[in-house]
């Protein structure tokens, strides 16, 4: 097989990769193939396939984070760490106080992020982006996708419930992450009407991009010790 043109640039032009070499490859769905590089024309690489190993997608705890994009850089490293950590559906989200960002800008360019973050950290299920859309539109989406899920948001109450209590349940867990400047009033109630649960990580505000990267450390922790 031959890879794509970006992929064949970056094994002979960064990697300074060989024929003869051992390389594996990923589809992003689960599929892990071991191959040998065979020929190398210019950037044209081409592998030898000896192996194709099948991991069946998770259908019960999945992490799932209904964030707001945060600005410029801060966002590409919160798409990557969330990615490394595990998360399994990014659902980015025009909340009230959201900057406003293009939805062609949504797709192609933080896809190829995380699928420069799975290669960095050996993951062979690219998470799942969605979005940008409006509030009362993700979250129909997603309860509709994830219909045995828990929803959650974060809490600086004293009356907030802790994280441990959700560790063992086995259910997936959708975290509504806020912009800067925070939900509103409307948009909180709105979430709780469909069951939000306030969740308290920390005694702290947090930034959009600490707030994801913590809730999901904590989640896939609690999910790893769960199994």
């Amino acid at each position: 097989m031959r890879l794509c043109a970006a992929e064949g640039h970056h094994f002979v032009n960064v990697l300074r990769g060989k024929i003869g070499q051992t390389i594996e490859l990923f589809d992003g769905q689960g599929r892990l193939a071991s191959g040998i590089v065979s020929q190398i024309k210019k950037a044209d690489v081409f592998v030898e396939v000896k192996t194709i190993t099948e991991f069946p997608p998770r259908e019960s705890g999945r992490v799932i984070l209904a964030a707001a994009v945060a600005k410029g850089q801060r966002f590409d490293w919160m798409l990557s760490k969330c990615t490394e950590l595990g998360v399994d559906h990014i659902a980015l989200v025009q909340y009230e106080r959201s900057i406003r960002i293009g939805r062609e800008s949504a797709t192609e360019r933080y896809q190829n992020l995380t699928i420069a973050a799975c290669k960095q950290c050996g993951r062979v299920f690219l998470p799942t982006i969605t979005g940008p859309k409006k509030l009362n539109e993700t979250i129909v989406e997603l309860e509709h996708q994830y219909p045995q899920s828990r929803i959650i948001i974060g809490s600086l109450e004293s009356s907030a419930q802790t994280i441990s209590q959700f560790a063992g349940s086995g259910e997936d867990t959708i975290v509504f992450i806020g912009p800067e400047g925070g939900l509103t009033e409307p948009e909180i109630q709105l979430l709780e009407h469909y069951g939000a649960a306030p969740i308290r990580i920390g005694n702290h505000i947090l930034r959009t991009e600490t707030a994801a990267t913590a809730f999901a450390a904590i989640l896939e922790a609690l999910r790893i010790n769960g199994e």
